[in-house]
């Protein structure tokens, strides 16, 4: 049986399809889908966060790795994790939705599924947003609102000289599943759920900023040198860190070996991840630590900013750490 297109069905009917998904007014939200605005109730006692991302086929996903559920699942999550690098608790979002005409309806159905139960998952239900036309490509865009207590708010620019640089997880496994995707190599599942199913760190954000001092802090999606350079740059301090403490996981070690490449100048580059990489001088934060059953690893350590950022080699050779993530309009 063919299956039905969005030009067939229509923008009205489509938005009826997934509405049943979306919830209904209750507890704080006064107005959900179906009016210009989402309208919630707001606590006056910290600060609100606001963030959208936008996601656009062929550059941030492709059909092709991956169902359309999990690119929605992907979306949302990544979204999320911008909430998760300020310890912050998401509350709503929003999804905006550019469509090609020629798009299956059940696949159309299948990625808004995908958003709304990691949204679901995450606490911050999907309340409304937009669809439209477009002649190509499908385009994502997703916000997210949530809050913070003031305390626990992180920022970039809190770093300072002799801070530990600490980070959670494993380094490069989002990008090796993608690589392994387009090397066409057989296993690697877990790396390939890495990067079709990420986790925001929201529950271990709060559980480390409730449990340590933490300076500073940023989520990892575009790679440790541009991520960190970030955090650098905001708070006027360089950086050492060093390769041989790198936490990287067997799997995708053993993909560096298949595929000849580097496995330290992978991790220093690759994005996706979305682990958090924070700062902190509380000496209660050990070298390497399970949080949440998620490994906790110290890399380096906060430098003068005359000195730049360094990367230290396993042989003690130094070299300085280029900023190589993704840039738009440059990559």
């Amino acid at each position: 049986m063919e299956k039905q297109t969005l030009a067939e069905l229509g923008e009205l009917a489509f938005i009826r399809r997934i509405r049943s998904m979306m919830p209904r007014e209750g507890g704080s939200i006064i107005r959900s889908v179906g009016d210009d605005c989402l309208v919630v109730e707001s606590p006056a006692d910290r600060p609100a966060l606001y963030t959208t991302d936008t996601f656009v086929d062929g550059v941030h996903f492709s059909p092709g790795f991956g169902t359309y559920e999990e690119i929605g699942v992907r979306c949302m999550a990544a979204s999320v994790s911008d909430i998760a690098a300020m310890s912050g608790i998401p509350s709503y979002s929003l999804v905006s939705l550019s469509m090609p005409k020629t798009l299956i309806v059940d696949d159309a159905v299948s990625l808004f599924a995908g958003l709304g139960k990691t949204a679901e998952r995450y606490g911050c239900p999907v309340c409304g947003g937009e669809t439209t036309s477009t002649p190509g490509p499908l385009t994502v865009t997703v916000t997210v609102i949530g809050s913070v207590e003031q305390e626990r708010l992180k920022t970039r620019s809190g770093a300072r000289i002799g801070d530990g640089i600490f980070i959670t997880g494993f380094m490069g496994d989002a990008m090796a599943g993608l690589l392994a995707f387009q090397e066409r190599k057989n296993g690697f599942d877990r790396l390939k759920q890495r990067f079709l199913t990420p986790e925001a760190r929201v529950e271990l954000s709060r559980e480390l900023t409730g449990s340590y001092s933490i300076s500073a802090m940023i989520d990892l999606s575009d790679g440790l040198a541009s991520d960190l350079f970030h955090i650098c740059e905001e708070s006027g301090v360089g950086a050492l860190v060093e390769a041989g403490r790198f936490p990287l996981s067997e799997d995708l070690l053993k993909l560096m070996a298949q595929t000849g490449r580097d496995p330290i100048e992978f991790a220093v580059t690759a994005g996706e991840d979305f682990e958090l990489l924070f700062t902190s001088c509380d000496r209660a934060v050990p070298d390497f630590s399970h949080v949440l059953d998620l490994p906790v690893t110290r890399i380096g350590a906060i430098i003068d900013p005359s000195d730049g950022l360094i990367l230290r080699r396993p042989d003690g050779t130094e070299h300085t750490l280029t900023v190589r993530g993704y840039e738009h309009f440059k990559s």
